[in-house]
């Protein structure tokens, strides 16, 4: 994701628009809410406006500025959860619009935090060498990487399901509010995101397609492979990792099965320091 652009922000808040002692209790918490809550969080005490109004967060308005104030902590699930909950009650387009442009915003930073945690994992993966003499790191480096990798995948699941939330989160405000410009610029902007990504997608298929062509293991290295996977499915780890650093020599194809090897070695130096 390119983060050099943010999306445009509205956090508004729905105000107080009738006081009346008239009405069921849950109209009359709602409305003490609004009135209670606008203060604290005008004056950025989110946290204190966010008490206020998750005790009556049943009215879409006071959701509405419970998602404001959940965001402006940046907690963003929470947020999402609140806006989710004033959409589920119509309270007329305007608001309705806000919120929608809102649960956008928030799926959108939902995305780009999962997206900065891949890329901070990839980063920390290079200063993870499964190389040299140190039993102890290498072994530490692999859990570690092999960690890392599976969070990556997840947290790139995240980030295309949160994209594809906020572009739809867009969408529902412009039916609503047809004229808003910040929300048709958010949302071309999320869009031009999900493309990117789905044009990265294909790109790294495509360069693993050509990478196979281009190294695909010789006979020979794959007569060699399957015997280093009858003796390690044998417990004969020394013996495996033997063939396959001699085939290396003769046969560089191997090299594509370096990280092998290298869980090889570690097993074989744990095994001997036992």
């Amino acid at each position: 994701m390119d983060h050099r652009e943010t999306v445009k922000h509205l956090s508004y808040i729905a105000v107080l628009l009738l006081a009346s002692a008239c009405g069921d209790a849950q109209q009359r918490a709602a409305e003490r809410a609004l009135y209670k809550g606008e203060p604290p969080y005008r004056e950025g005490r989110s946290a204190e406006a966010a008490a206020i109004y998750a005790e009556a967060d049943h009215d879409a308005r006071v959701a509405y500025n419970l998602g404001n104030a959940l965001l402006g902590q940046q907690l963003t699930d929470s947020a999402i959860q609140a806006y989710v909950k004033a959409t589920s009650t119509d309270q007329g387009d305007s608001l309705n619009a806000m919120t929608y442009h809102n649960l956008g915003n928030a799926w959108a930073t939902l995305a780009l935090k999962a997206d900065t945690a891949a890329r901070e994992g990839r980063e920390r993966m290079k200063n993870m060498p499964v190389d040299g003499t140190d039993l102890v790191a290498k072994v530490r480096n692999i859990v570690m990487r092999d960690s890392i990798t599976q969070e990556n995948i997840k947290l790139d699941q995240v980030v295309d399901s949160a994209l594809a939330q906020s572009a739809d989160a867009y969408k529902n405000g412009l039916r609503r509010r047809s004229s808003d410009e910040d929300t048709r610029y958010n949302l071309a902007l999320v869009q031009q995101l999900i493309a990117a990504r789905v044009k990265e997608a294909k790109e790294r298929e495509k360069n693993k397609e050509k990478d196979k062509d281009q190294q695909e293991l010789s006979e020979r290295a794959k007569r060699l492979m399957q015997q280093a996977d009858s003796l390690v499915d044998r417990y004969q780890f020394t013996k495996a990792l033997e063939i396959l650093q001699a085939g290396v020599k003769a046969d560089p194809s191997l090299l594509q099965k370096q990280d092998y090897m290298n869980k090889l070695d570690v097993v074989t130096k744990a095994a001997k320091a036992k």
